[in-house]
């Protein structure tokens, strides 16, 4: 009996200290995750939605519409998701000035913040369940957010949030192909560096240049407002190459297609701001050099000319003029861009505010203004 008793009170201490080890696990396990979720996973998740609300905002500044399509389809979600979204914005056009207006989309950003919240929360109840915490509904992302994100992320304010009529028993498409038309001709331009050795000789490109071991072209290395340029000139031989395709093939003569594209983007930026400014000339080499590379574009003039001033009297008037021009008449934006960027740098308004960095900021809000 006493044996039997012995064994059983080794066994059932051995059972407690297992117990015990157990519980001891769990409770390290437990405070990891909790640790986890508040340190990583909270945090991050409110890092999401600042962003996610950043990139909302800054297309809505352009048009509400645009931002809720860009948002349905994720593209507002990360950074890279907003250059793919660019990029398709680069080649493709809206199919007419009204094709954003007046669309019923079956949710807002709202809705779907407040869906997110939902997911979230009840994704990581169950563990914050077994930690003692049971008012995650009341403490999620969305609240927390508010209240140590740094802004107010809530329920954005209707005056923010895209408009629209009257619900109807059919919702508009979230397809962007409904609503844009590729720019894209069906010509074939060939490699990008076929491209890039084609248009290698235009506008002091070859400066660029790079080769391999033997010798041979390799591409360009181009930055800033230079890479912007080229990518400009690329925009508009992809738009012109139908023109200048070799025999019956859908092969375009890229030799051909770059000189009339260099004329074409002349025309459309420098000759337009030509007949615009007096005295419109490329400023010094030493001023479009920056840190030795070969990045920034400079222009100067005494002022606006004649007739553009009789026309557009003022301040806003002319503001107004250069970015409707912009954007009813150059397709992409690397165009647009590189026609602010090609305004006279030291044509200033009467509060002494930059013209082409104003053009800038119609075009991003975001971009890093520098007087070079």
């Amino acid at each position: 009996m006493s044996a039997l008793r012995g064994i059983f009170t080794g066994y059932l201490g051995a059972k407690i200290r297992d117990t015990e080890a157990a519980d001891q696990l769990k409770g390290r396990v437990l405070e990891s995750a909790g640790t986890n979720f508040y340190t990583n996973i909270l945090p991050n998740q409110m890092e999401a939605e600042n962003l996610r609300r950043d990139n909302y905002d800054l297309l809505a500044g352009e048009d509400p519409n645009l931002a809720e399509l860009a948002d349905i389809n994720n593209f507002t979600a990360t950074e890279a998701g907003m250059e793919k979204f660019k990029e398709f914005r680069e080649k493709n056009k809206l199919k007419g000035p009204d094709a954003l207006k007046n669309l019923n989309f079956e949710t807002d950003y709202n809705t779907r913040y407040t869906k997110r919240g939902k997911d979230f929360n009840e994704k990581y109840q169950p563990i914050l369940n077994q930690l003692g915490i049971k008012e995650i509904g009341g403490m999620g992302y969305n609240t927390v957010e508010s209240l140590v994100g740094g802004k107010e992320p809530g329920p954005m304010k209707s005056t923010d949030m895209a408009t629209a009529p009257a619900p109807s028993d059919s919702f508009a498409s979230t397809q962007l192909s409904d609503y844009f038309d590729p720019m894209q001709s069906t010509v074939d331009l060939g490699t990008p560096l076929q491209v890039d050795q084609a248009i290698s000789g235009f506008r002091k490109f070859n400066q660029g240049i790079i080769t391999d071991s033997a010798g041979n072209f390799a591409g360009m290395e181009l930055f800033g407002e230079k890479n912007n340029e080229r990518n400009a000139f690329k925009a508009v031989m992809t738009r012109i190459g139908n023109n200048f395709t070799i025999g019956d093939t859908n092969k375009a003569d890229l030799t051909a297609t770059a000189q009339a594209a260099n004329k074409v983007l002349f025309n459309q930026t420098q000759g337009t701001i030509g007949n615009i400014l007096d005295n419109y000339k490329s400023a010094s080499e030493q001023e479009k050099i920056r840190d030795k590379t070969f990045d920034i574009n400079r222009y100067n003039a005494s002022g606006f000319s004649k007739t553009f001033n009789d026309t557009y009297k003022t301040d806003d008037e002319k503001l107004e003029a250069l970015v409707e021009y912009m954007f009813d008449t150059l397709q992409t934006r690397s165009e647009r861009l590189h026609f602010a960027e090609s305004f006279a740098a030291n044509i200033n308004d009467s509060a002494g505010d930059s013209y082409r960095n104003m053009l800038l900021i119609a075009i991003d809000p975001t971009l890093v203004i520098q007087d070079n």
